[in-house]
């Protein structure tokens, strides 16, 4: 079996190569004599690296060669990945990428053409790269209920909220460190703004409740706003602040989707999870609740995923519904302001004593946090469990007091 990559980045040229070291094991695995790449595609110039008779910069050439069966994409973005993938199958290739962004936005078309066209069409590394949760949520748990699912599935965010915690930097000095580590880009927005984790939850979403949740569907909110006041009243709290993406079926049918930052009590699995790795938890009606943790990111790890999927393609060389879900509405998603939450509010007050009285009657009851070296004027708590709607209305209403930071305390 002959197969191309497009798009020779980290992804790509780390599949190329587990192809070249691993070409044995990997034929052995799927029942063919051979796995070779045949053809590079890439705009830049490669004439450097030892694959450099492989590249070219025509897809056309992959979409008209018989011999390939398996096409690779890690270009990233919609365009022209989405266009290239196309011609692809519709030239009876299969497709594996590890492109989030793609599968998210465009996943309905590209199952409609791998089902015309009788060929597969994989995306196990667009999630948390090497760990395989697309793979146990389509296939290990098949034959459960996925009631609710919540990850850390951003590497880079959670490098920043583990050096905020343990090592107190401020957000933009921990942001500084993980550019200077290769964790971060040159422009991080997809990150700190929850983008890139959006993606993921839609993909996630859709897989785990069988119909396609778009990001947009999706309330998402990034990690800018979090301060190291905040990560220390967490601390109070026996918490730590993680970015997750979050969804669980409600009694309706419909789907509770969101992205933010949350107080994550310490004794949750989840809470566990520093540094660069992700995680996913996973709650099975029958099964209970299942963690999948591991390298989310990185050459070897997302390789590795991709070619799994490679594998699958040949073994299995046609459409498998298995690996689909149906088409949304658009209107699958709750309001999240409907969802039952406690929030933990931090702001100022020039009388303390009399905005913690009206905070107390307001809420019905409220844990207050305190910190070391906390101003007078600062109030910190954590609301008991309501609508969020309910909840910020309540807090609009209390006198003497300017609000700071709002963040929602998973359960």
């Amino acid at each position: 079996m002959k197969i191309a990559v497009m798009g020779c980045g980290i992804v790509g040229s780390g599949a190329v190569e587990i192809t070249e070291e691993l070409s044995a094991l990997i034929a052995e695995r799927c029942y063919e004599k051979e796995v070779e790449v045949k053809y590079i595609l890439d705009i830049r110039d490669l004439s450097d690296k030892p694959y450099a008779d492989k590249v070219i910069k025509d897809v056309d050439i992959i979409v008209n060669d018989p011999e390939i069966g398996v096409v690779v994409e890690t270009m990233g973005g919609t365009e022209p990945a989405f266009t290239f993938c196309m011609k692809c199958m519709n030239a009876g290739k299969s497709v594996v990428t590890s492109n989030k962004q793609l599968v998210a936005e465009k996943a309905e078309e590209l199952f409609a053409a791998a089902e015309k066209n009788n060929v597969c069409f994989r995306f196990g590394a667009s999630v948390c790269g090497g760990i395989p949760v697309i793979r146990t949520l389509f296939t290990g748990m098949a034959a459960d209920e996925i009631v609710r699912f919540a990850g850390i599935l951003n590497g880079t965010t959670n490098f920043i909220l583990t050096k905020m915690i343990s090592d107190k930097m401020s957000f933009e000095a921990a942001l500084k460190l993980a550019q200077e580590k290769g964790y971060a880009e040159k422009d991080p927005t997809a990150d700190i703004e929850g983008f890139d984790a959006c993606r993921k939850t839609a993909i996630l979403s859709s897989i785990a409740f069988g119909k396609h949740i778009r990001p947009e569907e999706i309330h998402t909110e990034g990690i800018t706003g979090v301060t190291l006041e905040d990560a220390a009243y967490a601390g109070d709290f026996n918490a730590a602040v993680k970015l997750l993406g979050r969804a669980e079926k409600t009694p309706g049918g419909k789907i509770n989707a969101m992205v933010s930052p949350v107080f994550v009590k310490k004794d949750t699995l989840i809470s566990g999870v520093n540094g660069v790795f992700n995680a996913l938890s996973v709650t099975g009606k029958k099964v209970g609740e299942l963690l999948l943790y591991g390298q989310g990111a990185g050459k070897d790890a997302t390789a590795s995923a991709v070619m799994a999927d490679v594998l699958d393609c040949i073994r299995d060389k046609g459409f498998t519904p298995v690996y689909s879900w149906k088409n949304g509405t658009g209107k699958d998603v709750c309001d999240y302001l409907g969802y039952q939450t406690r929030l933990y509010i931090r702001g100022y007050a020039k009388n303390k004593n009399a905005a913690v009285s009206d905070i107390r009657e307001s809420f019905g009851g409220v844990t207050v946090l305190s910190r070391e070296n906390a101003p007078e004027n600062e109030i910190a708590f954590v609301t008991g469990k309501e609508k969020e709607s309910a909840l910020r209305e309540t807090l609009a209403g209390i006198r003497d007091f300017a609000p700071a930071s709002v963040i929602r305390v998973f359960e």
